[in-house]
């Protein structure tokens, strides 16, 4: 298929920019509740974009609609982190994921035009996704500034990258791909903040109410 490392390029950025939406307006109103909610509701996103997809065949716009739901399941999913930390992202922080999510997508498209790596994608996309992932966690652990966004975006593109170096001989096929990319950035992202979300609640106890979030929502303005 021709220009698919751009149709993925403008696939990622979009599917960024609705899991940015989700996680701002999340937080806005789940600050005050369980920290699960966000988690819960990302799921039920996730299942309805799942029996949507099953129409894919007959109706492709389908599949662009499951991967909406997905990216929005996305984006509260990650909510949940940030609900537990009582943590307010801004502007900026959206900002900088999105540019540096969207650096490491378009790099690597670009790195697969060269003979050699395009002879080694699997090996090249391995290197890639291992040395993102491990400076990126690295920052998030070290650096107090570094609110981690950027962390779970990168998961996301990953997927990304996976179908960039795939074969896709239509639009419709590449639709498809796209929700399914949608599905395993869902899956993976959720097992992250699952893990962050079930240590909280092995050290906070299991209350679960976010009374001490609001509080501190409120202070932080």
């Amino acid at each position: 298929m021709h220009y698919k490392r751009l149709s993925i390029l403008i696939f990622g950025l979009i599917g960024l920019l609705i899991v940015s939406i989700s996680i701002y307006i999340g937080f806005e109103y789940l600050v005050g509740l369980n920290k699960w909610l966000g988690l819960i509701i990302g799921v039920l996103f996730m299942m309805l974009g799942g029996i949507i997809y099953q129409y894919g065949e007959k109706f492709n716009l389908v599949y662009i609609f499951s991967f909406i739901l997905n990216m929005i399941g996305v984006g509260l999913s990650i909510t949940a982190y940030y609900i537990l930390k009582a943590y307010a992202l801004n502007f900026h922080d959206f900002y900088i994921a999105i540019v540096v999510s969207m650096a490491v997508l378009s790099g690597f498209g670009l790195l697969t035009f060269i003979p050699i790596v395009n002879r080694h994608l699997k090996i090249s996309i391995a290197i890639t996704i291992i040395i993102a992932f491990i400076s990126s966690l690295v920052l998030w652990l070290s650096v107090d500034e570094f609110t981690g966004l950027s962390f779970y975006f990168l998961n996301v593109i990953y997927f990304f990258m996976v179908a960039m170096i795939g074969a896709t001989n239509s639009l419709k096929d590449l639709n498809k791909e796209m929700a399914q990319v949608s599905f395993g950035s869902f899956i993976l992202v959720s097992i992250i903040v699952l893990i962050i979300l079930s240590e909280g609640e092995a050290l906070n106890g299991l209350d679960g109410i976010g009374s001490g979030s609001t509080h501190k929502k409120a202070r932080k303005k």
